[in-house]
């Protein structure tokens, strides 16, 4: 089976080429394939989070994840290893974005990345080169020294947060919808603003325009979402924000 890297980052302009491009240099097989960037909303380590985990969920055993995403004014560790469940390999920097992966899949080797200092742009002249590293297979511990698990970033996610706005203005967010039935009506507030929102299990199968609720698509996730409309953008939402519902 060839093995597949895959880049989730913010730098999703002509950086991503130049990523793509620079590990492309690196490792000339046939064997390894890069795959089509996965863009995380500038600066969101929440939804760094929820795009790694659902990428978990897609891909095989031993794929290379890559994550480029740092909003942080001190320069963090550049961590790698490897995951306890389906062998996946990871790098990224230690803000947290490891956190719904490592809860869920557990790590079995995990090091700080030997540092060679600050380079602009450290995810073309740093990252990439150390992901087609471990591509090719060279031991995790030769590219760094141990990292104790105790030092890790996590992020906590309470229930409510969105996690991820969709280009159709769908947003999912952490949550419970047991207890729901078909039709139930809702109150839900979110970024200050009180909807009349109603349970569904297909929420296309509603008039255009109407707010509903539904269980999404990613691993269980709710969604909030008015039909056929960009809802977020009717809310001016971000990602971060709390939802909060009560049935009527």
């Amino acid at each position: 089976m060839k093995k597949r890297i895959v880049f989730i980052t913010d730098c999703v302009d002509v950086a991503y080429n130049e990523l793509r491009g620079a590990v492309l240099e690196n490792i000339k097989s046939e064997e390894i394939i890069v795959e089509p960037v996965v863009p995380v909303a500038p600066f969101s380590i929440i939804d760094g989070n929820f795009a790694l985990r659902l990428m978990a969920e897609a891909y095989p055993e031993d794929t290379v994840f890559s994550v480029i995403l740092n909003p942080s004014k001190e320069r963090p560790a550049r961590l790698i290893g490897k995951t306890a469940k389906n062998g996946f390999y990871f790098m990224g920097a230690n803000t947290g974005v490891f956190t719904w992966l490592f809860r869920d899949f557990g790590v079995a080797e995990l090091y700080e990345l030997n540092d060679p200092g600050f380079f602009p742009f450290g995810g073309k002249y740093v990252h990439a080169p150390a992901v087609s590293q471990i591509a090719m297979g060279k031991p995790l511990n030769e590219m760094g020294h141990l990292f104790s698990i105790e030092k890790v970033v996590k992020l906590n996610i309470h229930d409510g947060t969105i996690v991820h706005i969709d280009n159709f203005g769908l947003m999912k967010f952490t949550g419970d919808l047991t207890g729901l039935n078909e039709g139930d009506k809702l109150t839900v507030i979110v970024n200050g603003k009180v909807l009349q929102v109603v349970y569904v299990k297909r929420m296309m199968s509603q008039e255009t325009g109407k707010w509903v609720i539904y269980p999404g698509s990613s691993f269980g996730l709710p969604e909030l979402g008015k039909v056929r409309e960009n809802g977020a953008k009717e809310l001016n939402v971000k990602i971060g924000d709390m939802i909060t519902f009560k049935k009527i």
